[in-house]
């Protein structure tokens, strides 16, 4: 796994590695964890501070614990963070949260391709503005009314989104910029390698870049 942070919050992060460390060595910096945990907790959300604290906590099986996930606070970002928790619930709330983190990083992915618009909310909102069906995501240009009915199921896209903007890449898709739902053989599938198969989604890169 890959896990990254901010550089606003480097010298927050150094500062908590160096004690964990030692702790782990002494055994007797708890109480220090938990007094930097109470200060910086409106920087640090629980996930960061969990992985910081407990480095079993930075693996994938972990990381897409429905249990785990759902036990976290509710995550509350900006602009991006809307558009990828919309589109997580919108395109992939049935699906696990393994599959949604999968979702998530195709999204993400595309934002870090030249290929596609370089922000989350400029991939999700691609081809909304062409005929119906027309969009890259469905729910922008079916012509329905979309609602969030499902609170607890917009609350848990919600945290995944926030994980994947904070950079916690699991990297379940090989690098994957497209999928398609099982149920569905869309003839652009054949031009591209699969690189996944996780839940009712298959997960493709292109064939020159798949491994």
């Amino acid at each position: 796994m890959i896990f990254k942070y901010y550089k606003k919050i480097i010298p927050i992060v150094v500062t908590l590695i160096s004690i964990s460390c030692f702790s782990l060595a002494n055994g007797n910096n708890l109480n220090r964890l938990i007094e930097i945990q109470k200060k910086h907790h409106e920087s640090l959300p629980v996930f960061v501070m969990d992985m910081l604290v407990d480095p079993s906590m930075r693996r994938v099986e972990k990381i897409v614990d429905q249990n785990y996930i759902d036990g976290l606070p509710d995550f509350k970002g900006g602009k991006q963070w809307k558009c990828l928790t919309d589109a997580l619930y919108f395109e992939a709330r049935g699906e696990s949260v393994m599959g949604q983190f999968a979702v998530a990083e195709v999204i993400v992915n595309r934002a870090s391709s030249s290929r596609f618009p370089d922000t989350v909310c400029g991939v999700v909102n691609q081809g909304s503005n062409k005929s119906r069906y027309k969009c890259q995501f469905t729910y922008m240009c079916d012509g329905l009314l979309e609602s969030i009915n499902d609170k607890s199921s917009y609350s848990r896209a919600g945290k995944i989104a926030g994980m994947v903007l904070w950079d916690v890449n699991v990297n379940l898709t090989n690098g994957a910029l497209y999928y398609h739902a099982k149920s569905v053989n869309p003839s652009w599938a054949k031009k591209l390698a699969k690189t996944e198969t996780i839940g009712d989604h298959k997960f493709y890169s292109d064939k020159l870049t798949a491994n």
